[in-house]
């Protein structure tokens, strides 16, 4: 009877581990993962993700300087005349363009031009004594001592013809270099001197423009420089130019050094002595730019995507330095030539394989 019972007991115990086992591979061929399934999470993980780049290179953190600086003629004088006399031509009106050489004021000048008749008269007399004298010195007529005499007096003479044209030279006033006039401040009939300012005369084809610069940008000023020029009395309108040259020392009390720069005036809006407003960048130490959509943030601030030789995605993390326009410069583990992910970084993870594709646009 006990080993009837037994036996029935074991063979229960036996079918029940038989249906387990069934039901068990039931659900493992229902729902445990096939071999292809396997596949294609692998291959999802090897596909190569699609980004565009852009190769960094390096640009200078420049620094705008601003300064507020006074413009001159590129050459400008106040035209006085050389002798005393009465004024018998003024040639010119104000705000008049006149080139080199031009007459700008006549005195009287009988005088002088007697005196230069004279000495013209004279010269030829001591030449054609001199002429007679050479003639008649062969023949042993005239000694020698006599026509070096006459020699010596030709010059004397012809230097006396030099010094009264001179003179006659000296009662026209003429421009020295071509420019624009003043007003005129003499008129005809008056007595001038050397003393009397007769008008103004300014070459305004450029204007050169004086400023300061503080002291901790004294070092990065350099010839050539390009610069910004606002003038206050023309509004809306910005004047392009160069720094001529500087200083060579600095101002003790303002700590600046005084700037010179140079700006073409081909339509002649700008003035003499006007007051400008000076723009322009010092260059300063060098950082990797990159494309402003390049940058993402993550909670550990900035970073950007580098490819690296194996095509793999790397993360950096960056500092961001300042803006550029479109560029930005980052400081961080990034070097000239890296190749920095700009479109398709949404899909990117560490370690990513990618695949680099034209510049257009790319999904993700």
């Amino acid at each position: 009877m006990g080993a009837s019972v037994s036996f029935r007991r074991h063979t229960a115990t036996l079918i029940v581990m038989t249906a387990l086992v069934g039901a068990g591979g039931w659900l493992w061929s229902s729902y445990g993962p096939n071999d292809t399934e396997s596949e294609s999470t692998n291959a999802t993980k090897t596909k190569a993700v699609p980004v565009i780049v852009e190769t960094v290179n390096p640009l200078p953190a420049s620094t705008t300087v601003e300064a507020i600086g006074t413009g001159s003629a590129l050459r400008s004088i106040d035209v006085f005349s050389a002798v005393t006399g009465r004024v018998t031509e003024v040639a010119f009106v104000a705000g008049q363009m006149v080139a080199q050489d031009d007459v700008l004021l006549r005195l009287d000048n009988q005088a002088e031009t007697l005196a230069v008749q004279l000495a013209e008269v004279e010269v030829r007399r001591a030449r054609q004594l001199l002429d007679r004298y050479k003639k008649a010195a062969p023949t042993g007529g005239i000694p020698a001592s006599e026509v070096d005499a006459a020699r010596t007096d030709l010059d004397r003479v012809q230097i006396q013809l030099d010094q009264a044209r001179v003179a006659a030279a000296d009662r026209v006033i003429r421009a020295p270099f071509p420019g624009t006039v003043g007003m005129p401040l003499v008129d005809p009939g008056d007595r001038v001197s050397s003393a009397t300012l007769i008008t103004t005369l300014d070459d305004r084809s450029e204007i050169l423009v004086s400023f300061n610069v503080p002291e901790i940008h004294a070092g990065r000023i350099a010839p050539s420089m390009p610069i910004t020029l606002t003038a206050w009395s023309l509004p809306g309108q910005d004047f392009t130019g160069a720094i001529e040259s500087a200083g060579s020392r600095l101002d003790p009390e303002s700590r600046s050094l005084a700037v010179r720069a140079r700006v073409r005036n081909d339509d002649d809006l700008l003035r003499p002595g006007m007051s400008f407003g000076v723009r322009f960048k010092v260059p300063g130490h060098p950082y990797p730019a990159v494309n402003e959509v390049a940058v993402m943030w993550g909670k550990g601030g900035a970073y950007v995507w580098r490819i690296n030789a194996d095509n793999t995605a790397e993360k950096i993390d960056v500092t961001i330095i300042r803006r550029d326009g479109p560029r930005v410069l980052i400081d961080g583990p990034v070097a000239k030539g890296d190749r920095i992910v700009i479109e398709g970084v949404q899909s990117l993870r560490p370690g990513a394989l990618v695949k680099i594709v034209p510049s257009k646009r790319v999904s993700g």
